[in-house]
């Protein structure tokens, strides 16, 4: 049937017929001859057929001739197509005129273009205008007409999306539901993007059924998905088969993402490989993620390095992750060149990480700096750290302002130190009480050092206090 219906188109166009041209353009489009497909356009759209310069400048707008496609659009948006509108609009967008391209896709939508309005709505979502985006994309899902299709499905699912943002996961099933539905029946639609968009509503539909624990239906949906090829089907399923205590399966389907160049599935395979502890097959999916730009990969490959030894290469992909703001990574690369006696890069990274809000690197940041002699900035980072709750913070603090005289807050640094647990606190209190004079409080509390590990305490605080007295105390 599609054979004679493609010689028939054919024997037309070549006639001079340009709906023929059209018609024969896309059948070859569908069957990925996108070469005979643009050439047949192409003499539409000089032949001054409204769709066939529409249909052209899309091809153009594909493979990067933004110029040229917009010249063919804009002829086909004055020769009355409206989908054309949205099609300089989008043109516009992708220069970064976004002020040109609303101003198109309010043309397009006023003439009923489903493209145009959801397009303009997405602008007005960047734009922090949530009300009328929803509004445009509302009006691109109700949309009716020949090759609406796609773009009612595409707003059906950004609607789905915005609903999940604000919590309505009820709402957001509904719309991939009914999105599906209505692609499920028609008949009208390109396989490929048609496929391409089914896939989509059904990943994000089987996302939310996994949140909440229906497992079976949405591992149905998810297996269609990543049967036709949808590479975050792939990822979710091999997530939920995790999740199931099905490892190997787990293990296929991160694979096959990978393998289709799924930068989050090769993560996520290494991960899985490295729990199974086959770190030589983890390593292949780290670099491919990493060498790909992915900071998360650069971090575990990093790890990955340090472990067995190879702390040049480590540092390497320790310093590109910290550079793209992973806050482990900025930690790691800081020890590494601690270790190695890079002490002023060393410090930049502790500095970085802390500012983070991680309290290890405050510790670390205050010691190197310490050791540096600069014992404010020591200061300054321990106390950081000990306010969010780090102990070796509060200890560090406290024996510090202890040495500089500063004893009323030592004392309250150790005795905060003390109430979490922390032996060296405890220790250090008590021998700061006895030196005062409460010998008994004092002994009480390194009794408790004792106890919280600190095996010497006692025997210190004597050590002290015959320093302080004499033999005898």
């Amino acid at each position: 049937m599609e054979e004679q219906a493609e010689q028939r188109y054919r024997e037309a166009a070549e006639g001079g017929d340009p709906d023929a041209m059209i018609q024969l353009g896309w059948l070859l489009q569908q069957r990925e001859d996108r070469s005979e497909a643009e050439r047949w356009y192409r003499r539409a759209a000089e032949a001054g057929h409204a769709e066939g310069m529409f249909r052209f400048g899309g091809m153009l707008q594909e493979r990067g001739e933004s110029a040229e496609a917009e010249r063919w659009s804009r002829q086909a948006a004055g020769a009355g197509n409206v989908h054309a509108m949205g099609s300089v609009g989008y043109v516009l967008e992708e220069r970064g005129d976004l002020a040109g391209a609303q101003e198109w896709y309010r043309k397009g939508a006023d003439r009923g273009d489903a493209f145009s309005m959801r397009r303009g709505g997405l602008l007005l979502e960047q734009s922090g205008r949530l009300a009328e985006a929803q509004e445009w994309l509302r009006r691109a899902a109700d949309c009716t007409g020949s090759g609406q299709l796609l773009a009612q499905g595409d707003a059906m699912r950004d609607l789905a999306r915005l609903a999940v943002q604000r919590g309505d996961s009820a709402e957001a099933e509904r719309l991939l539901r009914e999105a599906a539905a209505r692609l499920a029946k028609a008949d009208d639609v390109p396989e490929k993007q048609g496929y391409a968009l089914m896939a989509d509503l059904l990943t994000l539909l089987a996302s939310l059924l996994r949140e909440r624990g229906e497992s079976a239906e949405a591992e149905k949906f998810l297996r269609w998905a990543a049967d036709n090829g949808h590479a975050p089907a792939m990822l979710e399923l091999g997530g939920l088969l995790e999740e199931q205590g099905r490892p190997a399966e787990a293990e296929e389907w991160h694979r096959r993402g990978a393998e289709a160049g799924h930068l989050r599935s090769a993560l996520m395979l290494a991960l899985l490989l490295v729990e199974q502890r086959r770190p030589a097959e983890a390593e292949q999916w780290f670099r491919q993620a990493a060498e790909a730009g992915v900071p998360t990969a650069m971090d575990f490959l990093g790890t990955l390095l340090e472990e067995r030894g190879d702390l040049a290469e480590a540092e390497q992909w320790y310093r590109e992750a910290a550079e793209a703001r992973i806050d482990r990574s900025m930690l790691r690369l800081a020890y590494l060149l601690e270790k190695r006696g890079t002490l002023a890069d060393a410090l930049h990274w502790y500095r970085k990480s802390a500012a983070t809000g991680n309290d290890w690197a405050m510790v670390k940041a205050g010691a190197l700096a310490g050791r540096q002699g600069d014992l404010d900035e020591a200061d300054q980072w321990y106390e950081q750290a000990a306010q969010a709750g780090n102990e070796s913070g509060m200890y560090l603090v406290a024996n510090l302002r202890m040495n500089r005289g500063e004893l009323e807050d030592a004392e309250m640094w150790f005795r905060r130190g003390s109430a979490v647990g922390n032996g060296s606190c405890m220790a250090m209190l008590g021998i700061l009480l006895a030196t005062r004079g409460d010998v008994a409080a004092g002994e009480q509390w390194c009794r408790r050092a004792v106890d919280a590990g600190v095996a010497n305490a006692v025997t210190d605080m004597k050590a002290v206090l015959e320093a302080q007295h004499g033999p005898g105390v």
